[in-house]
């Protein structure tokens, strides 16, 4: 995953991260507001040769100093013994036990000097310099008690009664929570993204297949009754990706790798990864573009398993590919035409033995026939994960287009799809991005275009616009009628 990427995936997973975030700074502040406040006090000690040695003996004066800086550590240790903790406990009906109050009790020796820090954190405030000071005087008795020592501790810095709580520190623990906050919510982020299967950006797209994406449809484009986009909304953005993807495939090469050069340019394979990504949309589509530029175009629709050319069009499948390939009618009778005379239309019968039908000898010849009359072929074919139908086709030529759906293909299905059309030498030759949600300032021009339109039904709704109505009708004028010769 690259920085941008990474970046894509915050702006993407957002309401993720605001909730992690919130949680971790809520969950740092809860401990913080809840944890019992703790006082801290300290005192410092150093030690110091007794009155009762000899003065007069130089030697021994000079000896105690001394031992005095050898001595720190074994009185470190002493300061948390049972020794001085248990007399500490009893003297002042303290409720901890001994091993409870060590951890509250610290002594250590100031870096460079003879001097002995003891440090006491404890709930109450007033306790605290209580227990110091009842530490210092025991620490004073076992010192005292070693005679061969000839030192005392003496007093340097008298405790003194805290006012206000060493922990929790709210600021530092705050600060650190948002740190943290921020770092759990990128993470949660990133995970996220890697756990997710959902192809979101064109990224996802190009890290797998090495295609060009040919256009990207929008996702607003929904009209009642599947009528092509550049029927009912001939100024729309939608249809301007359409146009867009017509010109774009005119440049890109043929599906078959074994033959670069073949009889079958004209045909366009249309597929996808999964079911539900919108490949027939985009197949009836493409096939309106060209019928609007007056090129006539046969739509067939090769996915006998689940039939959708003709329901999307509101056509009559009960005859079309089957019985044309099976010989019980001909052309004629099979194809239908839609909105123009160029735009024919070439339905199918649902069977589940669309492999065996598609993959014979007849329907390539009746390919290579539509490709001497028509200008441009299209099929409409089962999903790669469904079956390799499209990879039959494309075999015999033409230009394999996939379509991919924003938040519907998956990952791991399209991966699994370049890699079976790899291993068939199949080439994909572009990629129709699906169902995007468009940016403004990416589309700004077509964006004018659209809601002109809206606003221009939203002012003639009381007048009762008909023009998408009108639209509807005549190209529903074309359905069910045979084909005129081809």
């Amino acid at each position: 995953m690259t920085v941008a990427d990474l970046f894509r995936a915050i702006k993407r997973h957002w309401i993720l991260e605001i909730i992690l975030f919130v949680v971790t700074v809520g969950a740092v502040a809860g401990f913080t507001f809840t944890a019992t406040p703790m006082y801290s006090a300290q005192i410092q000690l150093m030690p110091k040769a007794t009155a009762s040695a000899d003065a007069s003996t130089a030697q021994s004066s000079s000896a105690a100093a001394s031992s005095a800086a050898a001595q720190l550590a074994n009185y470190i240790e002493v300061v948390q013994s049972d020794a001085v903790l248990q007399p500490t406990i009893d003297n002042l009906g303290l409720h901890e036990t001994v091993p409870q109050l060590r951890k509250l009790v610290v002594a250590e020796n100031v870096t460079g000097t003879t001097l002995l820090d003891i440090t006491v954190t404890y709930p109450n405030a007033k306790d605290t310099t209580l227990i110091l000071n009842e530490v210092a005087k025991q620490l004073n008795k076992q010192v005292s008690a070693d005679a061969s020592d000839m030192l005392t501790l003496t007093t340097v810095q008298k405790p003194v009664e805290p006012t206000l709580p060493s922990s929790p520190n709210i600021i530092a623990n705050m600060a650190i929570g948002v740190v943290a906050a921020l770092v759990v919510a990128v993470l949660g982020a990133f995970l996220r993204e890697l756990a997710d299967n959902n192809i979101h950006a064109q990224t996802d797209i190009t890290n797998a297949v090495n295609a060009p994406i040919l256009a990207s449809i929008p996702k607003s484009f929904t009209v009642a009754g599947h009528v092509p986009a550049v029927i009912v909304k001939p100024r729309g953005h939608a249809a301007e990706e359409f146009r867009r993807l017509c010109t774009n495939l005119s440049f890109v090469e043929n599906g078959n790798e074994d033959r670069p050069d073949n009889d079958h340019s004209n045909v366009i394979i249309v597929t996808s990864a999964v079911p539900g990504e919108g490949k027939t949309s985009v197949s009836v589509n493409l096939a309106a573009v060209y019928a609007e530029k007056g090129e006539s175009v046969l739509l067939i629709d090769a996915d006998a398993r689940h039939p959708s050319v003709a329901k999307a069009l509101g056509l009559n499948n009960a005859v079309g590919l089957v019985k044309l390939l099976a010989g019980d009618v001909d052309a004629r009778t099979a194809v239908q035409r839609y909105w123009k005379p160029e735009m024919q239309v070439l339905p199918v019968e649902e069977t589940s033995t669309s492999n065996v039908i598609l993959g014979s000898n007849v329907m390539r010849d009746m390919v290579d026939q539509a490709t001497r009359h028509y200008d441009h072929v299209i099929i409409d074919t089962a999903p790669i994960q469904v079956s390799n139908d499209a990879s039959v086709f494309a075999r015999s030529g033409g230009t394999m287009l996939l379509v991919v759906s924003q938040n519907v293909g998956q990952k791991k299905a399209l991966r699994n799809t370049v890699r079976e059309l790899k291993v068939a030498h199949v080439r994909i030759g572009g990629v129709a991005f699906n169902r995007v949600a468009h940016e403004r300032s990416r589309k700004g021009n077509y964006y004018y275009y659209e809601e002109s339109e809206v606003k221009n039904r939203r002012t003639k709704a009381s007048t009762g616009d008909s023009s998408q109505n009108s639209a509807s009708r005549n190209a529903r004028r074309g359905r069910r009628t045979t084909a005129d010769g081809r």
